[in-house]
């Protein structure tokens, strides 16, 4: 039997029922269901309440997003030069200029500097300097937490990023009684590494920290690594992110066979530059499928400050883009109020200082359903209940399996689920549920999902 085939259980009242319970205080617990076939709205409760929202927020950037640029916009970065080409010689300096672009890996960055190698440059008689003022230089979100530390999920936010701004460490067992071996990828000098492992018998077990010491970032790993073991991998955020970009170009160079006579540096690339060479980022929609079915942070602080930029003006700012989506988007798009309450103090949700309420995210979640241009890659960028993303591992029964596409959303104290669930009569409900201050994560979650099986069913 179908869990959702009683039409008791398949009712709002049911469902309000289900949201009332002591692990969830009724003051912090919102909740909006709308049937996208009538326009009825079949649940609200505290819709106008504004809450953290997490990574719902992640509805409201990526939305935003899509709208403004469109799917087939492209991130770019540039080579640029102040300099001209002498036989083999590049004289002036080379310059690294990034325009907010989240998805530049190393191998695209090793195609910008064969790029110069294919060009004839076997040496440059100028500085490497890195350009990452297309943003400003807040590498944090407002209200981000000191206790997120070196997590891969606070990566610092600049114009200029690499590989998420995230490296990899890798640890793997060596001989009984010495070291380990580490590995950092990409292949950089950036970081200082401290090494106090030691490969034995025993079980793994190791701490992996990342400190600034004297304004340089240090990697201290410790502990034991087990000789029968597999490679260790921990990634972390790293300092100073466009100096990093820069670092690992520098040995890209040399691999290349390319000499640099000058140092790294940062610095403004001047105008009337030449450019050199350029890379583009895969298309928005695909930019933001990542930043929504795998929650990447990242990705969503890039888009808000770039779209302050490209809208307000360099540099890109929170505020600028916080501005530019409630009154670009939210206003002037979706009609929603001026002074609708909402706070963007980032773009992915991290912060706590950010609140939004129900209300908004299913006006938001329903205006991409209806926008041609633009729905099927907003629905498309939603994990898939009980196949990827962050739903992959929810509401994986049979009868539930691809039947709800929505964000998922969680910081400490608060919890968060929005998007649409297609019904057994054709229809599609749109949702968005916000819990904060719970007593048990656990029952805020399966709340969400009872609720979602239940509108499943439901049935005009």
């Amino acid at each position: 039997m179908l869990l959702w085939s009683s039409p008791t259980l398949a009712s709002p009242a049911i469902w309000r029922q289900m949201l009332q319970q002591p692990a969830l205080p009724a003051q912090h617990t919102s909740a909006q269901i709308i049937s996208m076939k009538t326009g009825e709205t079949l649940l609200s409760q505290n819709e106008s309440t504004a809450l953290m929202p997490a990574s719902n927020m992640k509805v409201i950037t990526s939305a935003a997003a899509l709208s403004l640029l469109k799917p087939e916009y492209r991130f770019k970065t540039h080579l640029f030069t102040d300099g001209y080409q002498q036989n083999k010689t590049l004289k002036g300096n080379l310059y690294i200029k990034g325009y907010g672009d989240p998805t530049l890996s190393d191998e695209r960055l090793m195609e910008l500097i064969q790029e110069l190698r294919f060009q004839g440059i076997e040496n440059i008689e100028g500085d490497l300097i890195v350009d990452d003022s297309f943003f400003d230089q807040e590498h944090t979100g407002r209200g981000w937490k000191d206790t997120y530390g070196a997590a891969a999920y606070s990566a610092r936010i600049s114009a200029l990023s690499l590989n998420l701004n995230v490296v990899e460490v890798r640890v793997r067992p060596t001989q009984a009684g010495q070291p380990a071996a580490i590995v950092l990828k990409p292949d950089n000098t950036f970081f200082d590494i401290e090494n106090q492992t030691r490969t034995s018998s025993g079980r793994t077990k190791l701490k992996i920290l990342r400190q600034v010491v004297d304004g340089r970032n240090r990697i201290v790993i410790s502990g034991n690594v087990d000789i029968r073991g597999r490679t260790e991998i921990e990634k972390l955020n790293l300092d100073k992110p466009a100096l990093y970009v820069g670092n690992v170009s520098q040995v890209m160079l040399r691999r290349e066979g390319i000499a640099l006579s000058g140092k790294l540096r940062k610095g403004l690339t001047p105008n009337g530059s030449r450019i050199l060479a350029v890379t583009y980022s895969p298309v928005l929609s695909e930019v933001v499928a990542q930043l929504n079915k795998d929650s990447v942070n990242l990705i969503g602080e890039n888009l808000l400050k770039f779209m302050g930029a490209n809208f307000e003006g360099a540099p890109g700012t929170a505020a600028k883009g916080e501005k530019v989506i409630k009154e670009r988007f939210l206003t002037a798009q979706v009609g929603l109020p001026r002074d609708n309450p909402i706070v963007i103090a980032d773009g992915s949700g991290l912060s706590p200082l950010n609140r939004l309420n129900t209300n908004t995210l299913t006006r938001v979640l329903a205006h991409m359903f209806e926008q041609f241009d633009v729905s099927v890659d907003f629905m498309s960028s939603l994990a898939i209940s009980g196949v990827d993303g962050t739903l992959k591992k929810r509401m994986q029964t049979p009868e539930m399996k691809r039947r709800v596409r929505a964000k998922t959303g969680f910081i400490n104290g608060a919890s968060g689920l929005s998007g649409y669930v297609y019904t057994k009569d054709n229809d599609v409900l749109v949702f968005s549920f916000l819990m904060n201050h719970f007593r048990d994560y656990g029952a805020a979650v399966n709340t969400q999902d009872r609720i979602c099986t239940q509108m499943a069913g439901w049935s005009h």
